[in-house]
């Protein structure tokens, strides 16, 4: 099997006379405008010629661009197979749909399937659902395997999982690099440690996995705004992440976009680790500065997104949650909001606020579903005080993301009881591992 490096968290494996393209992101900037790719992907032509499996891997727009997969021609989308996880796969299946893909296939949780089902004797696939929303897929061909975990967070006990299904990996690709913040003050403080602490786990995964050679990817973005350009000085680079595994005597490969590494051979590094060197430094880079929205604009999305709270979740939960107090430096103005009563309004600053947030990015965090996930991923936000009960709103809002909804009438249907059947291996471990995790 042969793995062509794109670009970020996009990659072609081909196997026994098929490809499977994977999370392709080829341009422009994603989160509210907050990432930016570095460097630019490369995809040779010929390679989405000989596509015919897509793959992706969870709906964040870096690995699900909806830009780029818009942009791919009419007979790639008439010919490839989607591939997606089962759970909660409708509206994503629809807005292909809408973009014109004509095939779709449904991976379920930690099962090998045949490609084809017409064919036992070919290449495999293995899907590993994490989380509320990530997943993994291994593609398992002439008893080799490559396990593609892109930015999902598996804990230890779910890798003893995943190696009992899959008996052993060759190759995993894996994140190795800054891809939020929680906002805590000041971040030279807590940036470095984060940054330590992805190293490790991508240490820990390969070894819990036994994997034969990681290739670090799914970090290959600049924070690209002027009120997130602070987290740039303290990512991980790629020669940090070959470094790290190196001192722990775990093999690397490190691929430029363009590069493609053959599983099983022998392989360099050091060109790739050149040009990588070699990129523009930090503050060579360019930066948006900062869109402003008004407050009659936030307070119009927050009432739409509180309504949509108050509908899928029951009061008592709700009234677990305190009122948060945010700060808003570009307006030089504070306001209040509670999940509890939906209400949301401007007060005098009595005490240190909770959060600072400038005025779009806050009223992008209210108006779309996945609007607070995107403002810990951009990192446009400062955390001053009170970080359990926002760690509580973040975990609401994502699960009103994933669509998990806890209201009997959502609670007690078919969908959601086999959601938490396949997901009762392991479910435990994997739910500790994300709040333990979650930034």
């Amino acid at each position: 099997m042969k793995i062509h490096f794109i670009g970020h968290a996009s990659i072609v494996v081909e196997c026994s006379g098929t490809s499977i393209l994977m999370d392709p992101w080829l341009s422009g900037k994603i989160f509210n405008n907050s990432w930016t790719l570095r460097p630019d992907p490369v995809l040779d032509p010929a390679l989405l010629d000989r596509t015919d499996y897509l793959w992706i891997s969870h709906e964040h727009p870096d690995h699900c661009n909806f830009p780029t997969l818009g942009s791919f021609p009419d007979s790639f989308k008439r010919r490839v197979t989607v591939l997606l996880q089962t759970r909660d796969s409708a509206k994503i299946v629809a807005a292909f749909k809408g973009m014109g893909y004509q095939r779709f296939r449904l991976l379920p949780h930690r099962e090998i399937v045949p490609l084809t089902e017409e064919s036992q004797n070919g290449p495999k696939v293995y899907c590993y659902h994490a989380g509320l929303m990530d997943s993994a897929l291994a593609v398992i061909d002439d008893r080799q395997v490559i396990l593609n975990q892109n930015d999902a967070r598996i804990s230890t006990p779910e890798c003893r999982l995943i190696l009992q299904d899959l008996k052993h990996v060759d190759t995993l690709l894996s994140q190795f690099s800054l891809a939020a913040y929680a906002g805590f003050e000041p971040p030279e403080r807590y940036l470095p440690e984060r940054a330590a602490q992805i190293l490790r786990n991508m240490s820990e995964t390969h070894r819990a996995l036994d994997a034969k050679v990681t290739i670090p990817f799914a970090s290959f973005i600049y924070f690209s705004t002027e009120d997130n350009k602070y987290v740039n000085p303290f990512a991980n680079t790629v020669n940090d992440a070959y470094d790290y595994l190196s001192k722990q005597g775990q093999s690397a490969a490190v691929l430029y976009p363009g590069d493609s590494y053959e599983v099983g051979a022998a392989y360099d590094s050091s060109p790739a680790l050149q040009r990588y060197a070699s990129l523009p430094k930090w503050d060579e880079l360019t930066y948006d500065p900062i869109d402003t929205k008004s407050l009659t604009e936030i307070f119009a999305a927050y009432k739409a997104m509180a309504a949509q709270i108050r509908e899928r979740y029951p009061r008592p939960l709700l009234m677990l949650l305190r009122p948060v107090t945010i700060k808003i430096p570009d307006l030089d103005k504070t306001v209040e909001f509670s999940l509890a009563s939906e209400q949301i309004a401007e007060i005098q600053e009595p005490y240190r606020p909770d959060l600072s947030i400038n005025s779009q990015p806050l009223w992008f965090g209210f108006k779309f579903p996945f609007g607070i996930q995107t403002l810990g991923v951009s990192a446009r936000f400062r955390l001053h005080q009170n970080f359990r009960n926002w760690k509580m709103h973040r975990i609401l809002f994502s699960l009103n993301n994933g669509g998990v909804y806890l209201k009997p009438k959502y609670v007690f249907t078919t969908d959601f009881m086999n959601y938490v059947r396949s997901r009762l291996a392991g479910g435990m471990t994997q739910a500790v591992h994300y709040y333990r995790t979650s930034l």
